[in-house]
């Protein structure tokens, strides 16, 4: 097998393997270039077995104290459905992986996106905390509208017909030039206040909406892209949803509203709308990015609760995620670090307490 670190392949190629086998966008081509361009460094893998690529990895590096660093793939690395031997191909991949990386490397942090990985990277690996939702629900957009509607609770089919019967307009990403994308800036930044959740600095969704918001009205095959969806009531903006648009899926990513007008439902019909465009589209499936279940810790239930509710209203069907694989490469290095994450939380635990 031949390990190759960043090479020369083409979005094309790199997208179209990566969708062919059930990646999402986290592990696009596009994914890369726009954690470049937010100041990180990162990486494209890709593994060949006789000439024919049969794995794709998209890892970022994360600094640490001590000038020490870990790298991480979300959601990946995509394995060829066909490999008789994934379990050889991936133990390859870490092994050469962490020969590359270098002496500052504590560990490699791999979260596969499909349960079915997990046997690959249990028994090396050492089960930590996951940095992307480990459970989701994903709704069926291929379903006729009235399958979609009949599948929700009844009460997120109320409230959608409440925001219609308020006038709730949706400003799709055809009409994009009536609405300033700052507006979607300054709402997330008011949502995150008011339900006190942490964000990334205003610079990283800036550079994003500059990376993935498409400048023409058509896009390239295979392309990974951002969409801004915004409701309005009355002229002004009230709620908005940034959603990403890869393969055949449409993932709602990042979402914000005021809520001094929760009474008149907006993101109800905000996110009925997106599902029609997406379904008009072509895109199977949209998935909300993230829920709380019975199965989820204690802390996510804590955090997750409200929004959780009104995703789940929607239908769907929650899918699980197999969660994160620690790999260490300094074992001293590797103790040290996970005991000052134990301090770390421990501390944020009593200021919540």
């Amino acid at each position: 097998m031949e390990f190759l670190f960043n090479p020369a392949l083409s979005r094309e190629e790199w997208n179209e393997f990566v969708v062919r086998h059930g990646g999402g966008f986290l592990q696009s081509y596009e994914w890369i270039g726009f954690q470049e361009k937010a100041g990180n460094t990162a990486a494209r893998i890709i593994i060949k077995k006789d000439g024919v690529t049969v794995l794709c990895a998209n890892a970022i590096r994360h600094a640490l104290p001590f000038k020490k660093a870990y790298w991480y793939i979300p959601y990946g690395p995509v394995i060829s459905k066909e490999a008789q031997d994934a379990k050889e191909i991936a133990n390859f991949f870490i092994e050469r992986f962490a020969r590359v990386v270098g002496k500052d490397t504590i560990f490699l942090k791999i979260e596969p996106q499909e349960m079915k990985a997990q046997e690959l990277f249990a028994q090396r690996g050492k089960q930590s905390p996951a940095a992307q939702p480990q459970e989701t629900v994903i709704i069926d957009c291929a379903l006729s509208e009235e399958k979609m509607l009949s599948a929700m609770k009844p009460k997120t089919r109320y409230n959608i017909k409440v925001a219609q019967r308020h006038g709730v307009k949706i400003v799709s990403p055809d009409d994009q030039t009536k609405i300033d994308p700052e507006i979607f800036l300054s709402l997330l930044s008011t949502t995150a206040a008011r339900h006190r959740f942490r964000t990334h600095a205003e610079q990283y969704y800036r550079e994003m909406l500059i990376c993935f918001l498409p400048t023409e009205v058509s896009v390239a095959n295979h392309a990974c892209t951002a969409r801004l969806f915004f409701a309005q009531h009355n002229t002004e903006v009230i709620a908005s949803a940034l959603v990403m648009f890869f393969g055949t899926r449409a993932t709602y990513l990042h979402g914000a509203s005021n809520d001094t007008q929760k009474n008149i439902m907006a993101p109800y019909a905000l996110h009925w709308e997106i599902m029609n465009l997406a379904k008009k589209a072509g895109y199977r499936e949209y998935d909300m990015w993230g829920v709380a279940t019975e199965r989820s810790s204690d802390e996510t239930k804590r955090k997750w609760s409200g929004f959780s509710r009104f995703k789940l209203g929607f239908g769907g069907v929650v899918v699980e995620r197999p969660g994160a694989f620690d790999f260490p490469l300094r074992p001293l290095w590797y103790i040290i670090y996970k005991g000052g994450k134990q301090v770390s939380h421990i501390r944020s635990w009593l200021n919540v307490v």
